[in-house]
Formats: structure tokens, C-alpha cells, sequence
């Protein structure tokens, strides 16, 4: 397969106009490669995510989160990009247009919940959706944890009919609600958000930036795998940055 050909496919599912002004998606890491028998695709481009595409004879790893971010003031060998190059392997980067891409991150998550009556926020990025029966705070939270099989924080808040899900580090999303969403289901909230959270009676459940994002993994295998079908594709889930205990 030609590299291009799958760049070009992912970006009409996905397109970069659409990303946020701040962030830096895209072909980020060209390794001059210009056909693969294999892609991989991952969450991250950590060393053990591009170690995963050799070793499965992928020329390009696809990822959710960018491997160049922040502006470099330098690099080093050990820099994931580095490492790509090394080995050649590109790297294209979907970011916050994956997340509001209609199928993306984020309708992938609501699909994980079982919502029902998606629609977009006007956010274009969180979506809200309906449970089947109204259920209690308590309930979402073990909903969302059996779903993305994760420990979950969570504020108690009125019964719960429409949920908004927005992944990642979107605590923020809180704010910008409408006013007949119940719960917000997110990876990551900071203190006063929680507390907005308990002022309006509003369910927060919050499940980790690495799952509520991990099962895009498997749409974007999952549209290779439909558009390429001679395309070898490896999915890396790897492991959360992190470990939870209970004492």
C-alpha cells in the first residue's frame, strides 16, 4: 500500500482543518518510507508503541496523540520521533480532529456507553446522548467503569437521563453544557471543576485520560481494515502512564 494513500484517507476521515488552532496533528514524522504491508495504530508514539511497528513490519504508526506537541528547542536520540526515523517508521498524528471526526473519539465513546439520540454539542467535540432508563449517579459511574475497564471518580448529581461524553483532559466541558445534560462523562477534571460539578448538580464521572480515549484504537483499525483489505493492521493498547491502588 501506498503511505500516501492511507495519510489521504485518514485525513478526509478526519480532517486537519478541523483540529483546534493550538494543537498539531498530521504526518508529524516522515520516514521517506513510501509503501507498507503493515500499519500500526496506538494512543501514544511511546518507544514501546514504535518498538510494537517494526516488529510488525509497519512503515507508519497512526496515533491519537501528537509526537511532537510543544515546540522542540532540541532532540535527542531517545525522543520517540528520533526513534521513528531510526527505524523508519512515519507517524501521523490524529488529534482534536479525530476527537470531534464523526465516528471518532468521542462517538466511539458514546457508543462504548450504549448511548442513544447521539447528537454534536456546539462544541463540535463533546457528544450527548441518552441512557436507556434514568439511573442514579452511583449507577453511571459502575456503567462507565464495566464499559472502559477502569477504576472512575465520580460527583453525586440529579437522576441522570442525558449524559454529554467528551475524552480526554475535558473537565472544562462542564461549563459550556446544556442546560438538560445530567452527567459528563471525561478523563481528566481539576478541582474547581469538580466542585462546579456538586454546585449544579451535575454527575461528573471521570475515567482516565488513557480510557476514555484507548478504544479508538479499534475504529481506526477497524476503517483501515474496511477501506484496505490487503493492509495488515496491528493495534498497540499498551498500558495507562499510570497505576491505581486501594489501600
Amino acid at each position: 500500500m501506498k503511505i500516501a494513500d492511507i495519510v489521504n484517507f485518514l485525513e478526509q476521515k478526519a480532517p486537519l482543518f478541523t483540529a483546534e488552532e493550538w494543537d498539531n496533528p498530521g504526518l508529524l514524522v516522515d520516514s521517506g518510507a513510501i509503501d507498507t504491508e503493515a500499519v500500526a495504530v496506538a494512543l501514544d508514539a511511546t518507544p514501546a508503541a514504535i518498538d510494537f511497528a517494526v516488529e510488525n513490519g509497519a512503515r507508519l504508526l497512526i496515533t491519537h496523540h501528537p509526537v511532537i506537541f510543544q515546540p522542540l528547542s532540541s532532540i535527542d536520540q531517545g525522543h520517540p520521533a528520533a526513534l521513528a526515523l531510526k527505524n523508519g517508521v512515519s507517524i501521523l498524528s490524529l488529534h482534536t480532529n479525530l476527537d470531534k471526526a464523526a465516528g471518532g473519539v468521542n462517538d466511539t465513546l458514546a457508543e462504548r456507553l450504549e448511548l442513544l439520540n447521539v447528537t454534536v454539542a456546539p462544541d463540535g467535540m463533546t457528544r450527548i446522548g441518552e441512557l436507556s432508563s434514568p439511573m442514579r449517579s452511583a449507577d453511571l459511574a459502575r456503567l462507565v467503569s464495566k464499559a472502559l475497564k477502569t477504576p472512575v471518580q465520580f460527583t453525586e448529581g440529579r437522576p441522570i437521563h442525558k449524559v454529554a461524553v467528551c475524552g480526554g483532559a475535558a473537565g472544562d466541558t462542564l461549563f459550556s453544557l446544556p442546560a438538560e445534560v445530567d452527567a459528563l462523562v471525561t478523563g481528566e477534571m481539576k478541582h474547581h471543576e469538580y466542585l462546579a460539578a456538586n454546585d449544579k448538580k451535575i454527575t461528573a464521572v471521570v475515567a482516565g485520560h488513557y480510557a476514555t480515549e484507548l478504544p479508538v484504537v479499534d475504529t481506526l483499525m477497524n476503517w483501515l481494515l474496511q477501506e484496505f483489505h490487503q493492509l495488515t493492521v496491528a493495534a498497540y493498547y499498551g498500558e495507562a502512564p499510570y497505576r491505581t491502588v486501594d489501600f
